[in-house]
């Protein structure tokens, strides 16, 4: 509003200078500018009374979901009403966290058309708040403008990890499955139920009787969830995963944010990898209320499951780092609510002592635990970052890593481009491994 009283005023002092002037001295040149300006400062007062009104602008997205990086075309349709030509007509929407400008010239055309192409859009939920339409005469000068409410919706997912042949879906290699299991035969030759030998973790009232008698130790009924493993996906969303304590605020800051943004295209990959094998899982993002806050996928592939593993991917666009549950927590709160058999597949930045005492609680429980790590070797550009892994001794994350590891967690260090396997390898009977 400043900007064009401004305008306005600026035209009448030069239009006054120059009738002055022309009254003072006279001729044809100060008269031609005279007529010039008059005639421009005409032209603006008409347009503003008699230029665009009735304004409607459409919009539609070639996709409304797509994956960070990729390009999203916008195509917009701009009608409107005017009884005078319009030299030209700027229309700039505002979406959230940036813009898109773009200048049409209608002249005697009343419905005009364009695309815009919105390029490289980091992960999130991008919605069109407003659309501001301006407009004016010939030389630009004494302009008007409308400011309207837009609707639209975009949805930025993360661009997905390729860590499939790492995650080995759909089978489960935990303690439970690890056992021998056999199919009890009955009197007509067909099948019994599937058995496998007792665990401490089973309870009381899974115990086959007949077939420990058979085999002299105990065995127990094989629970559904071990044939056809759930898969618990947490994404650790607090600043203790991410955030070293060694460098400087600003320092800390980038570099977990870095890591966080490539654990949750890890868990991007993951839910991905889930969803094409089929498997039963579930998402938490930092939340403790596992039952009210995560997203279930129940087995099969029909298309509930399709679109439950959408959701799941949806909820990922908008998460962000931030003070939350520990890991250590999470950790706990699921191995109350998890049965034997089932796989927890944490993603997080870095390991510490509490996350590898409650891994090692819900291993002895009878599940198997997986850690996809985006910071786990530091910052290796930084010439010290070895030297304070030494000196961590058995507390730093990478060692913590190979600890876990040994107990028969897969740990994973995520680079850019893979997921690459920490501390056991191939697994002998003596439990050595490589590293």
């Amino acid at each position: 509003m400043k900007k064009r009283i401004a305008e306005w005023t600026g035209g009448v002092v030069v239009l006054g200078l120059l009738a002055a002037l022309y009254l003072w001295h006279g001729g044809a040149s100060a008269l031609y500018m005279l007529l010039l300006a008059g005639l421009i400062i005409t032209s603006g007062v008409l347009m503003q009374g008699l230029g665009p009104h009735r304004i409607i602008v459409k919009r539609h997205l070639s996709e409304s979901v797509i994956a960070a990086g990729d390009t999203a075309v916008m195509q917009v349709q701009v009608e409107f009403r005017s009884f005078l030509p319009v030299p030209w007509l700027a229309v700039e929407d505002y979406y959230t966290g940036g813009s898109s400008r773009q200048i049409l010239f209608p002249g005697f055309r009343r419905n005009l058309a364009y695309s815009c192409e919105l390029r490289s859009l980091p992960r999130g939920v991008y919605s069109f708040d407003a659309c501001l339409l301006e407009w004016g005469g010939l030389f630009g000068w004494f302009k008007g403008g409308r400011m309207q409410r837009a609707e639209g919706r975009l949805l930025v997912l993360p661009k997905p990890l390729p860590i499939g042949n790492a995650l080995e879906l759909p089978t489960a290699v935990s303690k439970a499955s690890q056992q021998p299991v056999r199919m009890t035969e009955q009197r007509h030759g067909t099948k019994g139920p599937e058995v496998r030998e007792y665990i401490h973790s089973d309870p009381l009232n899974r115990i086959h009787w007949k077939s420990t008698a058979k085999h002299g130790t105990l065995q127990t009924y094989m629970p559904e969830d071990e044939r056809d493993p759930f898969c618990l996906v947490i994404l650790d969303r607090s600043l203790q995963g991410y955030i070293s304590n060694s460098d400087t605020e600003e320092a800390r800051q980038e570099k977990g944010e870095q890591s966080f943004e490539k654990a949750v295209s890890a868990a991007s990959g993951i839910l991905g990898e889930m969803m094409r094998a089929g498997a039963r899982g579930s998402l938490v993002c930092g939340v403790q209320d596992m039952l009210a806050n995560s997203l279930t996928a129940a087995g099969g592939v029909e298309a509930n499951n399709r679109d439950a593993y959408t959701r799941m991917l949806a909820s990922l666009s908008p998460i962000k780092l931030a003070e939350g549950p520990q890991l250590s927590s999470l950790l706990e709160e699921s191995s109350k609510k998890m049965v034997p058999g089932t796989r927890v597949i944490v993603v997080t930045g870095m390991l510490d002592k509490q996350v590898a005492d409650a891994a090692g609680r819900l291993m002895s429980q009878g599940m198997q635990v997986d850690f996809y790590c985006t910071a786990i070797y530091g910052d290796r550009r930084n010439p010290d970052g070895g030297k304070r892994v030494k000196q961590a001794g058995s507390s730093s994350s990478f060692a913590l890593a190979v600890h876990l590891s040994r107990m028969g967690a897969g740990v994973f260090a995520v680079n850019q481009e893979s997921a690459v396997r920490i501390g056991l390898v191939d697994t002998s009977p003596q439990g050595e491994g490589a590293i």
